[in-house]
């Protein structure tokens, strides 16, 4: 089928095709210019597309019409199983100009932020506690990157809630999302296990007993910090709201 055919059946006019082609040929042409295959583009690189359209001076409301019509021919791609989702469906646009999400980073560069964070030279963490407290923070890191928890979830984790012969993590419920249960990735194992079994207990000489996971006071101070530190080996990071929103849409 088609995709003239396919908009015709859904009801589009001959007008509205005509409009939604010159859409979708800018789009297209913006993508051979990029060296971007359109089947395979990614959010981020959407988001280049809209931002330069900004640079031409196109309105906003231009941009989200463009886009309405972008996102018809990857329904119609989705239909014929040339993609495998509708990835412009997750573009939103405020109307004063400003994106919805920031900048999505793709699974492989979390991949690296986490690696490169946990990999840091001995000579970072001159004392024992600066090491300890940089493997929790590798682990809590891992979380965000890989689970994209956010701060009152990390403070909420009890240690029973890991199942490391499983390899998965229970996330209790809190104000703003539900409980749940999500696979660790075989990265975070040895971090973790050895978190549990040495580090937390270094960490908790002369503390009260807790069942807590991490014992921080302030759990979004201390995700600050070791963002704060994150960004100095990537400087794009722009805090965990990012990492949380790039999880998500990958």
């Amino acid at each position: 089928m088609s995709f003239d055919v396919y908009r015709y059946k859904s009801g589009y006019s001959a007008k509205s095709i005509r409009v939604q082609n010159s859409h979708i040929n800018r789009f297209l042409g913006w993508c051979i210019n990029q060296s971007i295959h359109p089947e395979t583009i990614t959010y981020s690189q959407v988001l280049q597309f809209i931002d330069s359209e900004r640079e031409r001076g196109i309105l906003n409301q231009s941009i989200i019409r463009e886009i309405n019509s972008i996102r018809i021919y990857f329904d119609y791609l989705l239909e014929m199983g040339l993609v495998k989702h509708n990835i412009i469906r997750r573009v939103r646009i405020r109307q004063a100009g400003r994106k919805m999400l920031p900048e999505v980073l793709p699974a492989e560069k979390l991949d690296n932020i986490y690696l490169d964070f946990a990999n840091l030279p001995p000579w970072e963490h001159r004392t024992k506690t600066a090491k300890l407290l940089h493997q929790r923070n590798t682990v809590i890191l891992g979380l965000l990157v890989y689970q994209g928890l956010e701060s009152g979830e990390t403070g909420k984790l009890e240690t029973n809630h890991i199942h490391l012969t499983e390899g998965k993590i229970y996330v209790p419920s809190t104000r703003k999302s539900n409980a749940r249960t999500l696979k660790l990735q075989s990265n975070q194992v040895i971090p973790i296990k050895t978190y549990l079994e040495k580090t937390r207990p270094g960490l908790m000489e002369n503390q009260e007993p807790s069942a807590y996971l991490f014992t921080a006071r302030k759990h979004s101070d201390m995700i600050c910090r070791i963002l704060r530190q994150a960004r100095k080996l990537h400087p794009d990071i722009t805090g965990s709201r990012q990492i949380r929103a790039s999880v998500i849409m990958n």
